[in-house]
């Protein structure tokens, strides 16, 4: 799942609904169009979008192979701690299309992780320029609480607010000329992987237990989308990476979503210090 942001045009909705029913789905809002190759629309048939920025599979066997990994773990699960800010450029086929600041603060038991990204990109030879603001607050176990986001071009302005509440949730999708609210299952540790919202794949990598190892699948949910799945993150190893014309050596964890592979490199903190996603031409490099 990749993909940079929600409808520029002020005549087309921001929902939009499958000619069909899918199984995880009941509202997708929908994508604003980039340039040509940026993103895959997800069709009513089955085929899973491709998003950049996001991760998430489609919602059959994934879902279910997470949960089943979940279920049979028996370690403790690691819990969040730690403040982090910073700002990462992002870049699409070697050109720089924007920045992403971002602050995850800790308060007591919860954990508020809130950015800004600024995206210019060139739509129909006209450079086009998005602002979007998301906020997630969860507890120590990675057990999200809410999540609100906005996104603003031009006059147009869009939001969404999820409130998370164990056996359903709710999704509430505000177009400025229309508000409609649907629910949906999730787990209560699902990860929340937005459009282009770079920083929760912090979040994802403290998710990742490196004493145990090997290949870890944990559920998702794309907020945007309003669709849920699971991804699986292994450790490939220290490897030499270049980031901002200097070479460093980080922890390489691969993301696969069945769809896509994602790749976080990670300092000798765990810090997020380049994401990568070869497939869509994407680059997220902090400062």
């Amino acid at each position: 799942m990749k993909a940079l942001l929600m409808t520029a045009g002020a005549s087309r909705s921001v929902f939009s609904r499958p000619s069909s029913p899918h199984p995880c789905r009941l509202l997708k809002p929908a994508p604003l169009p980039l340039k040509r190759g940026i993103f895959i629309r997800l069709r009513a048939g089955g085929t899973a979008a491709v998003w950049i920025g996001t991760l998430l599979l489609s919602c059959g066997a994934a879902l279910g192979t997470a949960t089943q990994s979940k279920k049979s773990g028996a370690a403790a699960p690691l819990l969040y701690s730690g403040n982090e800010n910073g700002t990462f450029k992002i870049f699409f086929s070697g050109e720089e299309i924007g920045q992403e600041k971002f602050q995850i603060a800790e308060s007591g038991s919860s954990v508020k992780a809130s950015g800004e990204i600024r995206l210019t990109v060139e739509r129909d030879k006209e450079k086009v320029s998005f602002l979007i603001r998301p906020v997630l607050e969860f507890n120590k176990f990675f057990e999200p609480a809410s999540y609100d986001i906005s996104q603003e071009s031009g006059p147009n302005k869009t939001k969404a607010r999820i409130t998370f509440r164990g056996v359903m949730s709710e999704a509430v999708y505000d177009s400025g000329k229309e508000t409609e609210a649907r629910q949906i299952d999730l787990r209560k540790d699902v990860l929340v992987l937005d459009d282009n919202v770079f920083h929760q794949y912090i979040i994802l990598a403290k998710r990742y237990d490196f004493l145990k190892g090997g290949v870890q699948e944990f559920s998702a949910f794309v907020p945007q989308q309003f669709i849920a799945g699971g991804v699986s993150v292994s450790d490939k190893g220290m490897e030499a990476v270049q980031v901002l014309n200097q070479s460093l050596k980080l922890q390489h964890l691969l993301v696969d979503t069945g769809e896509l592979q994602i790749s976080l490199w990670l300092n000798d903190k765990h810090e997020l210090k380049k994401l990568a996603v070869p497939k869509s031409g994407v680059e997220v490099v902090r400062e």
